[in-house]
């Protein structure tokens, strides 16, 4: 008997036999199986430790299906039945989930590296401690940055969308169940992508870019503290280019009364103050140090009440 010649990416190959004229075994025939005690067959293989690895599962109804810690790589899932089912630890690396009914389905801990996950409903769907590619990115905005680097700026935009969309329903079903820090990098992944679909040297997406900068759309602490901290020692600089009085006795990179170690100090002091909007009124700006002092202080605002944002979404439940 013929060996179904199914294989994985990874070269692995399936060691069931072959059924079909082209070749291949029930499971991994262009059309999915069907007939009585599916179930049970996939339950048994489970159990028995065999691979579920590219399996034609397309439309099956498996609702309330047992999928515990299966071994479901790039298995075919598309438009499939899964409402409640059970799929704890399952490796779904590379599966086509493509408009599958994950309602209420237990995916914690399951590996989603590079599942196709495009209008699959998440509706109530457990997705504590899954995996997911480096840094979130999805297939999806993977695939739209391939397709940018080739210049094919229309299927860029297309899979940009299309990450939108996925990042968005997981960002809402963590948030459903009350997971605020699960959310957060979704909702991030979320902003990024939706900038990229904007006209390259518009208004909107250098805004954008310079919020992802400076705060990480507001899910990044760390990105606030190094910005607030660049502003300071930038405006200290430009304060010691026009000049401070300090007590009535000037104070720049071109006073030579004190040294510059203390004029330096003494500069980053002011500055601080400034940003903080303390004004203590011991330093005093002139001439053009006026403008940058206004401008430090309107900015210090933005940035702390972003600080305190940030922070409080990190500690607190949204």
């Amino acid at each position: 008997m013929a060996v179904c010649k199914f294989s994985l990416p990874t070269g692995e190959k399936c060691p069931e036999t072959a059924v079909d004229s082209d070749g291949f075994c029930k499971w991994h025939a262009s059309q999915p199986p069907s007939g009585q005690g599916l179930r049970e067959e996939l339950k048994k293989k489970i159990k028995a430790g065999e691979s579920l690895a590219g399996f034609n599962l397309k439309g099956l109804d498996m609702a309330d299906v047992y999928l515990i810690r299966a071994d479901l790589r790039y298995a075919v899932l598309s438009h499939a039945n899964l409402v409640k089912a059970h799929m704890y630890g399952a490796n779904l690396e590379g599966a086509d989930l493509f408009k599958s009914n994950l309602e209420k389905a237990n995916l914690k801990a399951a590996n989603l590296k590079n599942a196709q996950l495009l209008a699959a409903n998440f509706d109530g769907t457990k997705l504590e401690e899954a995996l997911w590619n480096k840094d979130y990115v999805l297939q999806n905005e993977w695939e739209a940055n391939q397709a940018w680097k080739k210049g094919d700026r229309e299927l860029a935009r297309k899979k940009y969308k299309e990450a939108e969309e996925i990042y968005r329903s997981i960002k809402q079903c963590h948030r459903q169940l009350g997971h605020s820090k699960d959310q957060s990098p979704f909702f991030y992944r979320e902003m990024v992508v939706h900038r990229k679909q904007m006209p390259l040297f518009s208004f909107l997406r250098f805004s954008s870019k310079a919020m992802d900068i400076t705060t990480g759309y507001g899910e990044r602490p760390l990105n606030v503290f190094w910005t607030s901290l660049a502003v300071v020692f930038f405006c200290a600089f430009l304060y010691g280019l026009f000049g401070v009085l300090d007590h009535g006795r000037p104070v720049s990179f071109w006073v030579h009364d004190r040294t510059l170690l203390e004029a330096i100090g003494n500069l980053i002091y002011f500055s601080s103050v400034v940003f903080t909007t303390i004004g203590f009124g011991d330093v005093v700006p002139f001439g053009y140090s006026k403008w940058i002092m206004t401008i430090e202080g309107f900015s210090g605002q933005i940035l702390i009440a972003f600080l305190v944002v940030c922070i409080y979404k990190k500690l607190m439940e949204r």
